[in-house]
């Protein structure tokens, strides 16, 4: 008689598109049965991000394929505050118990929703996993505060059987904490690379009508950036950048910003002055419509100055086959940005940024870019599934 499945439940803020193939490969393994709590429907339905500055919800269905609840249809912020997020982790602990799970796989460490779900549970005795962006680089803080938070999440980790890290950076900062190399399993950050590789074959024919359509020659140098427009991403340093380029350089070059926030009249402005006429800002597009504009262009620019433990959208650019100029500030960059054509360049540093932006550089005209192994999402599924003992 076969033994019954391994009841593995997740818990989570909100549907987060990334994280479905995992989930649904979690769904789908030997051994397993699956859960997946929800703290509220945030992406599901039209809401207002305060970072892009504009209401949406995501197409990709984030929920689809695999069985879940939602423990309320509050608004994410709601899940940092004590009033909504206490009561709400204690219905999480109570629901994820009567449901009779054997672990529990649990997303963050924060907002206190997630920490308060965390500590109830392993009060319990439940088994508990963690994935979790941490890392030391992301923001600066001052010695205190660093010195505190260390002594918190040195405690805190200490609950978990095994944690997950993101990639490189996120391992040191879990060993340094004290998470011991046996309850350690570094998986990288990962997109859904066959979502992504549909929208590759399908937008990439298109290349120069896309062009057209956005009345930019089939022959230029187009440069992108995709994410939110806030100081955190260092946008307007690509100006400074491109504003220190000699003037038949400028003229080579072609700006797409796929992407809205509160700088975004700043860094048009600022990017129109040094590329008159040559810069396209789209505004936010949803995930399936990402795809033509990574097929429109020859390279990615990613300036983060601050919070970029990794960066997807270099995964995206990589995936299609863009040339990717990123500072050293995001996780990504020691675990995929080593190798030319790519670069990497100090943070904050626009001097730096226009010495990488000044050689041309298209794909039409450099040839391929070698093939790259992607982390891919199904393989934090396995990792997750070997460390509870099942043979994924």
């Amino acid at each position: 008689m076969s033994a019954p499945p391994l009841r593995l439940a997740v818990l989570l803020t909100h549907p987060v598109q990334y994280f479905k193939p995992v989930f649904q490969a979690l769904a789908s393994s030997d051994g397993v049965e699956l859960m997946v709590f929800f703290g509220c429907d945030h992406g599901l339905i039209p809401s207002h991000d305060p970072d892009f500055g504009v209401a949406f919800a995501w197409d990709s269905s984030p929920s689809q394929g695999f069985p879940h609840q939602f423990l309320s249809h509050a608004p994410l912020a709601a899940l940092s505050s004590a009033r909504k997020g206490l009561p709400l982790a204690i219905k999480a602990c109570r629901q994820i118990r009567a449901w009779g799970a054997d672990a529990v796989l649990i997303f963050a460490y924060s907002p206190l929703f997630i920490t308060a779900s965390s500590l109830l549970l392993a009060a319990r005795g439940q088994q508990l996993l963690l994935r979790a962006e941490s890392t030391d680089r992301a923001y600066r803080r001052p010695a205190w505060k660093s010195w505190l938070r260390d002594q918190l999440l040195r405690r805190y980790y200490q609950i978990f059987s095994c944690v997950f890290p993101i990639g490189s950076d996120s391992n040191d900062h879990f060993r340094r904490l004290g998470v011991q190399a046996g309850r350690r399993q570094p998986v990288r950050y990962a997109v859904d690379v066959e979502y992504f590789q549909r929208q590759l074959e399908h937008w990439t024919p298109q290349r120069n009508q896309l062009r057209g359509d956005m009345q930019i020659p089939a022959t230029a140098e187009v440069l992108l950036s995709v994410g939110k427009i806030t100081p955190a991403k260092g946008l307007l340093l690509l100006a400074e950048a491109l504003a220190l380029l000699p003037p038949e350089r400028q003229k080579q070059l072609w700006l797409v910003v796929v992407g809205d926030g509160p700088l975004r009249e700043a860094l048009a402005a600022a990017v129109e002055a040094v590329l008159p006429g040559r810069s396209r800002f789209v505004g936010f597009q949803n995930q399936s419509q990402l795809g033509r504009f990574y097929a429109v262009a020859d390279t990615l620019v990613f300036p983060s100055v601050q919070g970029e433990t990794w960066g997807l959208v270099v995964n995206e650019a990589l995936q299609f086959g863009l040339r990717v100029l990123a500072s050293d500030h995001p996780g990504c960059g020691r675990d995929l940005l080593g190798k030319a054509p790519h670069q990497l360049f100090p943070s904050g540093d626009a001097q730096a940024l226009a010495q990488v932006l000044e050689p041309p550089w298209t794909r039409a005209s450099s040839g391929p870019i070698p093939n790259q192994v992607l982390p891919r999402p199904e393989q934090l599924a396995q990792a997750v599934v070997r460390s509870l003992g099942v043979n994924p």
